[in-house]
């Protein structure tokens, strides 16, 4: 069933704003908040026309029909879909998107970008010039790579070279502090095979702050200046796109630059480079044995692959952590200590369409897929009995998996989880960007993807905290924390995670999270507990409240103060309370 908005209402201005919302947001992408801000005003009105939820089993759902708005939407998301997202990034070293300089095999240079004047010497650019601006061990590397290219043309080579030093440190300013990456890819004439020469950017991960924070005693905020400095630029940079102060980020580099014993920002970057291609990230990842911090890949069938990290003492209490729609393992980071003072194993997939998982194109079969996919993972690694751990969106699943999996598991936690929606007024309590995004998923599902794809945009633009921000506006609980535990760079990295395949995780999870999907419990034999924080700005602790009152073994534990992010704040006093009822599971 729909609901059309009357054509006479097709040139009011509000509606002319959200069109021209909509190209602005194609060509400009920092331009997401405006076109959000007019689109959530549009759903909201039209989600209030529609009136009461249809939540009858088998009952068509109510859904906004405008055919002028439709037809603009699928325009921007054809554009969005032809311009692409830019070339795959090599794991673990992020490229720029164009390169500076293209060689072909011979060492002419077919391209030359903007800043490669600058870096290399004035136009015309020759390889010469290039190996003169090289450090001589770098010159050095680049002849014999352009003889091996010349030898043996193939794509994906990589190689590391370094700008030398020059008065000002104007070099310093490339992303990576002067690291430059060699690349060989196919040329863009058809041509063969050329080398690309591209600013190197840092891939930055959980285990790259830990590895700072353990041997260099960092704190969070200077972690996420090291994380900042990675990105490029000076401190005036970091302080305009970051917000922060200049005087507090002068402070904290003096601190990281004492702390890591470097003189600078490029000998810095060449210590987290080295970290990066040398570190815990960097080690072969097996499918065989399983050690604690492990990645494992499994085959859950149809030549699927899931990777499975985990974490903990091998012999500890089994709990299956399940990511939520956008923070992917962002919460994970930091957390051993506290799994091995618990005693927990924690087994944490990569669902469906997320990070390096496999990618499935099905909408509503997703939780029983993931649950049959976990069934497989748990067999492989021996585990007879475990409980999950669905965290935020997380939780539809892990209850999905409770419910089908029988005695496999014995119970299921939510941690800052949802509820099945089953009234409009559960949407009036989110944020507003929450909203419009929960309302476009429920009532115009049709116009969804394109909403998606512009939040993409502005996440691909390196625009990613201001893509947070409405999320957890400034004054808020969560905002709060997340700033307190210098969140930002994690919390940014799961919407990185989310997407890296496209809009289809999110749009699978955004489906199912604003619908009651009370039938994926079934009749829900198994034990629950259910942590919450009192001051939850998207799913209100009364609707928990409610959920858990409507079921006679759900247990809800509140946390006074504490929002969405109380995993992150809290990470002792939740695996505690996990561990305790994982015992009280097995030993029933």
């Amino acid at each position: 069933m729909t609901d059309a908005i009357d054509p006479d209402e097709a040139l009011a201005p509000e509606r002319a704003r959200l069109i021209g919302s909509i190209y602005e947001v194609v060509l400009r992408p920092e331009h997401f908040d405006s076109f959000m801000s007019d689109w959530g005003d549009y759903v909201d009105q039209a989600a209030r026309r529609l009136g009461e939820l249809h939540v009858t089993e088998g009952q068509a759902s109510r859904h906004v029909e405008d055919p002028v708005i439709e037809t603009h939407f699928r325009r921007a998301l054809g554009l969005f879909e032809r311009m692409g997202r830019g070339e795959p990034v090599l794991s673990g070293a992020p490229l720029a998107e164009a390169p500076l300089v293209r060689l072909d095999r011979s060492g002419t240079v077919l391209h030359a970008g903007p800043d490669a004047a600058s870096l290399f010497g004035a136009a015309p650019l020759s390889l010469e010039g290039i190996r003169a601006a090289l450090e001589p061990d770098s010159a050095t590397r680049l002849n014999a790579f352009l003889t091996s290219l010349a030898r043996a043309p193939a794509s994906g080579r990589f190689a590391v070279l370094s700008l030398a030093e020059v008065p000002g440190g104007s070099r310093s300013d490339l992303p990576g502090g002067g690291l430059m990456a060699l690349v060989t890819a196919r040329d863009p004439a058809g041509n063969g095979f050329v080398a690309e020469l591209r600013p190197m950017m840092i891939g930055w991960t959980p285990a790259l702050t830990a590895l700072l924070v353990e041997s260099f005693r960092l704190t969070p905020r200077e972690s996420d200046l090291v994380h900042e400095l990675t990105r490029g630029g000076d401190l005036p940079a970091i302080a305009e796109r970051t917000g922060r102060s200049l005087n507090t980020l002068r402070a904290q580099a003096k601190s990281v630059f004492a702390k890591t014993r470097t003189a600078g920002q490029t000998e810095l970057m060449r210590l987290i480079a080295v970290l990066m291609l040398h570190g815990p990230d960097s080690a072969p990842r097996t499918e065989g044995a399983v050690h604690a911090g492990t990645e494992i890949t499994v085959d859950v069938g149809d030549g699927r692959g899931m990777p499975v990290t985990l974490l903990g003492p091998e012999d500890g209490l089994p709990v299956v952590f399940v990511h939520g729609m956008l923070e992917g393992h962002g919460a994970l980071q930091g957390i051993e200590p506290h799994l091995m003072r618990e005693g927990i194993r924690l087994i944490a997939p990569e669902r469906a369409n997320f990070g390096r998982s496999y990618g499935d194109p099905r909408v509503r079969e997703a939780p029983d897929i993931f649950a049959r996919d976990l069934g497989v993972v748990l067999g492989h690694l021996g585990i007879r009995r475990a409980i999950t751990l669905g965290h935020m969106a997380g939780t539809v699943y892990a209850h999905a998996a409770a419910a089908r999996l029988g005695t496999l598991i014995a119970g299921m936690v939510g941690v800052a989880g949802c509820v099945p929606i089953k009234t409009i007024e559960q949407f009036a309590s989110m944020t507003p960007r929450q909203r419009a995004v929960a309302l476009t998923a429920r009532f115009a599902p049709a116009l969804l993807p394109a909403v998606l794809r512009a939040g993409i945009a502005q996440i691909d633009s390196h625009n990613a905290e201001r893509f947070m921000t409405p999320l957890y506006p400034e004054g808020s609980q969560d905002r709060a924390v997340a700033d307190r535990l210098g969140l930002v760079g994690r919390i940014t990295d799961g919407y990185r995670y989310t997407v890296a395949q496209g809009q289809q995780a999110f749009r699978v999870d955004a489906w199912h999270v604003t619908r009651d999907w009370t039938a994926l419990m079934a009749t829900a034999e198994y034990p629950m507990r259910l942590i919450h924080g009192t001051a939850d700005p998207v799913v209100s602790v009364e609707s928990v409240r409610q959920f858990a009152q409507a079921w006679p073994r759900a247990r809800l534990i509140e946390v006074d103060g504490e929002g969405q992010l109380l995993f992150y704040s809290q990470p002792q006093r939740v695996l505690a309370e996990v561990a305790a009822f994982a015992r009280q599971c097995f030993a029933g």
